[in-house]
């Protein structure tokens, strides 16, 4: 779909306000490099491969210097120094700087979610605009899920078969995500849980298991061995 011709636009809110504190650096994660560049700029590249998205928003705090310093030679990035107090402030505070109406589309997708393929974003924009529903990108647990009790012991052993983990991107309409992201009154980690205290069943659109979230050195440096295995030609 052009979206030049449609009656919506489509714009891109990339999350780049916290400090990463669990990285261990003195500075945030989402400047951590990878093959030269920072997560950040992974991250906005993916994105950027989708020529539907018209406007993509970095939404940075206000005392971020490093931010301030990044250059993107495409016309579509603004970088908005509105990070708030909760994940949920900043989402809505980007959304209010890119001038997304109700009827819009927005994307809001985390800095730190570097491997993010652009084939999965394009997935995730065919099935909401042509379902015209939001979802996100997400993929069904392989892993054996414990539940821990009081004592720090296993509780009980959770089936996995309909679990999936959420990912970003995540897609929905900038009318009911800002009205659900003001209403909701408990700490979301995410803008689907948002959307489901609202009443809302979001879509799950299968991704891919390298798009995961960069939160300790670990990760760090399974990212870089994503990014150097696509070099050599790998599709991960």
């Amino acid at each position: 779909m052009n979206t030049q011709e449609a009656s919506f636009r489509l714009a891109a809110v990339v999350v780049a306000a916290g400090s990463g504190t669990r990285m261990g650096t003195n500075f945030p994660k989402q400047y951590a490099l990878i093959e030269g560049k920072t997560m950040l700029e992974h991250s906005v590249s993916a994105l950027l491969e989708e020529p539907r998205i018209e406007q993509l928003v970095i939404v940075i705090s206000p005392s971020d210097l490093i931010g301030q310093q990044l250059k993107f030679t495409d016309p579509r990035v603004k970088i908005a120094r509105v990070g708030g107090a909760s994940r949920a402030d900043s989402i809505r505070n980007g959304i209010t700087y890119s001038g997304l109406s109700a009827n819009d589309w927005v994307l809001t997708h985390d800095a730190a979610r570097p491997c993010v393929k652009a084939s999965d974003v394009a997935k995730l924009i065919d099935y909401c605009l042509k379902t015209d529903e939001g979802g996100i990108l997400a993929v069904p647990v392989s892993d054996t899920i414990k539940q821990q009790n009081a004592a720090g012991k296993i509780g009980k052993t959770i089936p996995r078969d309909k679990l999936w983990a959420a990912q970003t991107p995540q897609c929905f309409k900038v009318g009911p995500l800002t009205k659900a992201l003001s209403n909701t009154e408990a700490v979301v980690t995410d803008e689907a849980s948002a959307m489901e205290a609202s009443g809302f069943k979001p879509a799950l659109i299968e991704g891919s298991s390298t798009n995961f979230k960069v939160t300790r050195p670990a990760d760090l440096a399974l990212a870089r061995a994503v990014f150097r295995a696509r070099a050599a030609g790998e599709d991960i």
